[in-house]
C-alpha cells in the first residue's frame, strides 16, 4: 500500500513537472558522455573539452545532503589516476550555460 501511495505521488509530480518548469523550478541539463569503466577522469575531461565544454569540474565523491556539490568542494589532485564514476561525476560550462556531467558505458 506504501508503494502504491509513492507511485501516485511520483505520478503526481511528474504530471505537474511541465507546470513547474515554467515557474522557478526548472531541471538542471546534462551531458551525458560513454567511458569505459577504466578511463580516468583526465579522459573524461578531454572529450569534454573536445565537445566544446569549458570549466569542467570533476570529483570522485558522490553528492550527498551535507555536500551537494562536491565538484566545488572537494577537487581531486590527481585527474590522470582518478578513475571516472558510472554517474554523476561533477559539472561542464558550454555556452554560458553549466550542465552536471554523467559519464558510463
Amino acid at each position: 500500500m506504501r508503494t502504491l501511495a509513492s507511485l501516485s505521488l511520483l505520478a503526481a509530480l511528474v504530471g505537474a513537472a511541465p507546470a513547474l518548469a515554467d515557474g522557478f523550478v526548472s531541471a538542471t541539463p546534462a551531458v551525458h558522455v560513454s567511458l569505459p569503466a577504466t578511463a580516468s577522469q583526465a579522459q573524461l575531461a578531454s572529450q569534454l573539452a573536445a565537445q566544446g565544454y569549458s570549466n569542467v569540474q570533476l570529483t570522485a565523491y558522490v553528492p550527498s545532503l551535507a555536500n551537494p556539490h562536491p565538484e566545488l568542494t572537494t577537487p581531486d589532485a590527481s585527474p590522470a589516476t582518478t578513475p571516472v564514476q558510472n554517474g554523476w561525476n561533477g559539472t561542464a560550462t558550454k555556452d554560458g550555460e553549466t550542465v552536471n556531467v554523467y559519464a558510463g558505458e
